[in-house]
């Protein structure tokens, strides 16, 4: 078979279900049927691939298949979840319903693979189509932030603890209410100013030269915000990697 095309590749559409099996595993024999069985109800939402191990000695090796079955679930080009063993029909059902990509990421995945630079208006109308999907919502809610902070706040609002989303929500939160707030302290409203025009690094160096002079400046509100707009970034943003530290010096030193 052709692993790339039929597993990896297809997965960056569509997850794919690989069974991993063998003729002489008992288990096997119960078990596949029932995924035969479930991918076809279920075959607008996922694929399945049977995968014979003694036929695949080397993908077998690949992917570290040591007991089986043994079951993989691939999306986007990776292994994201397995189970090993024969499990029961609804015991298999309550595992997708957990570990399956909901539509909505799905969706907008396909979206950005095409489209890698879309607009609001594009994203406001995949959310109308998802429109449970906290996914889209959120990336909408980062595009948002500065320029319509309101909009923002609205999109993260039902983004609730649980979901992989809500620490990151509870940033958007901190700085959209930061940003639609009042304030007559000139420093924060400066500070306000430069992030409502997206001039992200001058805010950065504003909020640590406070800081670095007074470690609870705003009542910790702008170490908060500080903070909260590192996380947004990501460890790899370049303003990360050149202001934390110089943030964590402020704060902890």
């Amino acid at each position: 078979m052709d692993f790339q095309k039929e597993v990896l590749d297809k997965s960056y559409t569509t997850p794919v279900l690989v069974d991993f099996w063998a003729p002489w595993c008992g288990p096997c024999r119960v078990l596949t049927p029932l995924l035969e069985q479930i991918a076809e109800e279920q075959k607008d939402r996922w694929s399945l691939v049977k995968i014979n191990t003694e036929d695949e000695e080397s993908l077998a090796r690949d992917y570290h298949i040591v007991s089986i079955p043994n079951v993989k679930l691939f999306y986007r080009g990776e292994v994201v979840q397995e189970f090993l063993g024969a499990l029961s029909r609804q015991m298999i059902l309550d595992w997708l319903k957990k570990v399956l990509p909901g539509s909505g990421l799905i969706a907008l995945d396909q979206f950005l693979e095409k489209n890698e630079q879309p607009t609001t208006a594009d994203l406001e109308k995949l959310l109308l189509l998802h429109p449970d999907s906290k996914e889209i919502a959120f990336v909408l809610s980062q595009i948002y932030l500065w320029d319509n902070p309101s909009r923002a706040l609205e999109l993260v609002a039902d983004i609730k603890y649980g979901s992989p989303f809500f620490d990151k929500s509870n940033h958007i939160r901190d700085i959209g209410n930061f940003l639609i707030a009042s304030t007559d302290d000139e420093r924060l409203q400066h500070i306000k100013s430069l992030l409502q025009a997206s001039e992200i690094e001058p805010a950065l160096q504003q909020m640590i030269d406070i800081l670095q002079k007074n470690n609870k400046a705003g009542d910790g509100l702008v170490s908060k915000i500080a903070i909260g707009i590192f996380n947004l970034l990501g460890t790899q943003h370049p303003f990360t990697k050149k202001y934390r530290k110089q943030l964590d010096m402020a704060l902890w030193v």
